[in-house]
């Protein structure tokens, strides 16, 4: 008798310590990734977005997914795959994912959200918004962009730029280049000018070198590319010309290296880093909807590439000048020209 009691005891005891694990283990959260237009094979934007969620997944050990966009209706049949599946958040990217993202909030409370490099103008109770600071390093740029067409071409200087279509987030890069080349004319007597043009489109590589060479027959040296897909190929029609570039939110560098010989730098957003931290404090159970997190200058969210091969060509007298110049951007004596 006692024997079959011990063993009925030793059974309840188990039982009640694999109840005991289930209960302290929470579930693993189901993270999905929504890309921005153009896939995840862009070389910038969405690529390095990617890279940020994958490195989280590792660390973190979340269950997840990432469905590619190559249209802007996939945005929208994508969020609704991954709230049909029960993801518990959703991440999406731009522009073009802002209504489909607010829809979908508002249709499912119960859904965190995450938007990378977008802002609504009320906050949303379950989506958190991740917005760069992009003037603070495009100002910059347009200084070093004039330097290097006066340098070149002291006779008559021009800088240009490819930007993609005229939305808030792209005239944030453009008005703060032109500020840049601005403040350089006025520190150094200068008349540098700049002839700039702005795609349609997103995702078009021809029309970014045929707008880049309208650029470069009206005498532009440097091209400024700011476009997705569209601005990879007016840095190849840069190249191809003779001419010089400034790439976009990544070290374009090392995600395009055919054009790396003629890339100044590059306006960089840390966007994967950006995106590492959101989830990283989604882990830590500290994340919070109906709020916006900033990149920008002083907590390294945005910021200046390497000069890599460019090294040894740019003198300190610039460099001390491009330091001064985001000193004077963070402590609020120099104004990049953005509202």
């Amino acid at each position: 008798m006692k024997k079959v009691a011990y063993v009925v005891f030793s059974v309840c005891f188990t039982l009640v310590l694999l109840f005991s694990s289930c209960k302290d283990d929470p579930p693993v959260p189901k993270i999905g990734l929504v890309s921005g237009l153009g896939g995840f094979d862009d070389r910038g934007f969405n690529q390095d977005i990617l890279s940020g969620f994958l490195e989280a997944q590792e660390e973190f050990g979340f269950e997840g997914d990432a469905l590619a966009c190559e249209l802007e209706g996939d945005i929208a049949t994508n969020i609704g795959v991954l709230v049909a599946y029960g993801y518990d958040l959703i991440i999406t990217c731009g522009f073009h994912a802002a209504v489909p993202t607010l829809h979908a909030a508002e249709a499912n409370p119960d859904i965190d959200f995450v938007i990378l490099d977008y802002v609504y103008e009320e906050p949303v109770a379950n989506i958190q918004c991740v917005i760069f600071e992009v003037d603070q390093s495009s100002f910059p740029c347009g200084f070093l962009a004039a330097w290097w067409a006066d340098k070149e071409n002291p006779e008559s200087p021009r800088t240009g730029f490819v930007g993609g279509p005229e939305i808030y987030e792209i005239l944030q890069f453009s008005q703060s280049y032109v500020k840049g080349v601005e403040y350089f004319n006025s520190k150094y007597n200068r008349s540098v000018e700049v002839s700039g043009f702005f795609a349609s489109s997103f995702t078009d590589t021809l029309m970014g070198a045929q707008l880049a060479d309208s650029a470069i027959r009206q005498g532009a040296s440097v091209i400024f590319a700011f476009a997705g897909q569209t601005g990879n190929g007016a840095l190849y029609q840069a190249k191809e010309s003779g001419k010089w570039a400034i790439g976009v939110d990544v070290d374009q560098y090392i995600s395009i290296p055919a054009v790396g010989s003629v890339l100044l730098t590059s306006c960089m957003k840390n966007l994967g880093q950006m995106l590492f931290d959101v989830l990283e404090s989604y882990h830590a159970e500290s994340w919070q909807g109906g709020t916006a997190v900033s990149g920008n200058l002083l907590n390294g969210g945005v910021g200046l590439a390497p000069f890599h091969d460019f090294e040894a060509v740019i003198p300190d007298s610039i460099r001390t000048a491009l330091t001064r110049i985001e000193e004077g951007i963070i402590d609020g004596t120099i104004e990049t020209g953005w509202r």
